[in-house]
This record gives structure tokens, C-alpha cells and sequence, in this order.
């Protein structure tokens, strides 16, 4: 083998040699640029993670406030009735509280003026946001208007305000008498149930729906009172007719007590 060829082979190898060292250089560049943004990146999605586990936490722990928050109508001398009705169906827990709202011991449920059909239901629904702004300060789901003298189904109530009924846009009542179920007034002597953003006046989007018999009557009422149900404790209704016309044989708070003992002690969740 001549010189020349020698010199070329030798320029061959020092060539490929070169080739494999810069490919293995750039070979360690790249790997290192990897592990740069692998490594920025881990750390960037670990703070992402921890700062979602941090709300997480936080939500966890924060109150997710009572579901119903009551307003009873009382009259000022009812002082006995209110002690009972506060152990009973509106005794305070983590879903529920309460307020009474006291008036002129003149003044009774029945008696009380049906202004709601003066005017548009907007205007009886803004009558009423003015007058309850106190109660609507709660963080509570729905708000309950209630007079002392209905007897409230609190458990289901509470079952179906946590599972059933819509969070946001909903009042439940019965329509004021005589009156057009598309007028969407409410009854104000009778029990009104309604999503919190309404009773702010956060919304004018909302649906007015008839209670129908989760209203029980004065029959149906007289039957419960009697114990004449089959299964009292699967009696799917709300709120009772007034019970003062019961309290002749036996008094108000008494017959209160009697009620709540025999529907806490026979109730069922309801299949819906």
C-alpha cells in the first residue's frame, strides 16, 4: 500500500472518527436538553397538582352551609309553642336553622291580608325578597316562610331538598285562591318554599311549582293528627293544614310533640 493510500485511509478514520464524536456530543446535548424540560416540567405539574390538592382541601374544609334555613311566623305571646317547635321539627343542626318572626298576637294566619294578588307575581315576589332580606343572609339551599301553627315534614323535606329538588330557580307554594295557576302568585298564608337565589333576587329566571298534596288538607290533616294512616311513616307530604283546630282536646305543644315522635319514629326514606 503506497503512501497516498495510507494518508487516505487515515483521513477516512480521522473523519468518521470526528462524525462519531460530534454525533455523541450532540447525542448528549439533546439528552441533556431533555432532562432540562422533563425536569422544568415535573416541577411545574407537581406545583399544578399541589395547588389543585391545596383547593381541594380547602373546599373540603370550608362549610357547605345548612339546606334550609326557616322563618316562622309566631305571635309574641306563643312562647311555649316556639320552645316546642324549636325541639321538634325545626330544631337546629348542620342542615337546617331557623328564625321566628314575631307579629300583634291579633294577628292570625288566616286573617293575615292576601296582598300577593296585588299586582304582578313579580311584584308579590319582590314584596316578599324586601321583607325576608334578614333570613336570605344565610348561606342555606332554600328558604322555608312557615306560620307556627303547620306542622312541617322536616326529614323528608330535607331528603328531597338535598336529593330532588333543583338548586337554583325553584319556588314551591300553593297559588293564591280563585287565581290563575299562570299568574305564579303564592298563597302567603300558606307555607312557601324557595331556592335561595330567588329570595335574593338573584335571578328572574325560575319556575313557580303547585305543591299540590305535599299541601295536605284539613281532612287529610285530620287523619294524620288521628293516627288513622296506615304507614305514617312513608306519608309523602310537607306540611300540614294549620293545627289549631285541633288543640281543643289536646294542647297545641302537646299535640306537636306526639307528631314528631310518630313521624321520626316510623319514617322510611321515600323510593321517588
Amino acid at each position: 500500500m503506497s503512501a497516498i493510500d495510507k494518508l487516505a485511509i487515515g483521513s477516512v478514520v480521522i473523519i468518521v472518527a470526528s462524525a462519531c464524536g460530534m454525533l455523541i456530543c450532540l447525542v448528549q446535548i439533546f439528552n441533556r436538553m431533555d432532562d432540562s424540560v422533563n425536569q422544568a416540567n415535573s416541577e411545574l405539574l407537581h406545583k399544578i397538582a399541589l395547588l389543585r390538592v391545596e383547593m381541594e382541601q380547602a373546599e373540603q374544609a370550608a362549610p357547605s352551609g345548612p339546606l334550609l334555613s326557616i322563618v316562622i311566623r309566631s305571635a309574641k305571646q306563643s312562647t311555649t309553642l316556639r320552645r316546642t317547635i324549636r325541639h321538634t321539627w325545626a330544631q337546629n343542626d348542620h342542615r337546617v336553622v331557623h328564625r321566628f318572626e314575631l307579629h300583634a298576637p291579633t294577628v292570625h294566619p288566616k286573617a293575615r291580608p292576601t296582598n300577593a294578588t296585588n299586582g304582578s307575581a313579580a311584584d308579590w315576589l319582590k314584596r316578599l325578597q324586601h321583607h325576608h332580606r334578614v333570613a336570605t343572609a344565610s348561606n342555606a339551599r332554600y328558604l322555608l316562610i312557615v306560620n307556627e301553627y303547620v306542622f312541617v315534614n322536616m326529614p323528608l323535606l330535607l331528603e328531597t331538598i338535598e336529593r330532588i329538588l333543583p338548586r337554583q330557580g325553584f319556588i314551591l307554594c300553593k297559588p293564591v285562591p280563585d287565581v290563575s295557576a299562570q299568574n305564579g302568585t303564592c298563597d302567603p298564608a300558606q307555607p312557601i318554599l324557595l331556592s335561595m337565589d330567588v329570595a335574593r333576587g338573584l335571578t328572574e329566571q325560575y319556575v313557580v311549582q303547585d305543591g299540590r298534596r305535599l299541601y295536605l288538607n284539613d281532612r287529610e290533616t285530620e287523619a294524620f293528627v288521628r293516627d288513622q294512616m296506615d304507614d305514617e311513616g312513608r306519608l309523602t307530604f310537607f306540611f300540614t293544614a294549620p293545627l289549631l283546630r285541633f288543640a281543643a282536646k289536646m294542647p297545641l305543644t302537646q299535640r306537636i310533640e306526639q307528631l314528631w315522635l310518630s313521624l321520626i319514629g316510623n319514617y322510611t326514606p321515600v323510593e321517588y
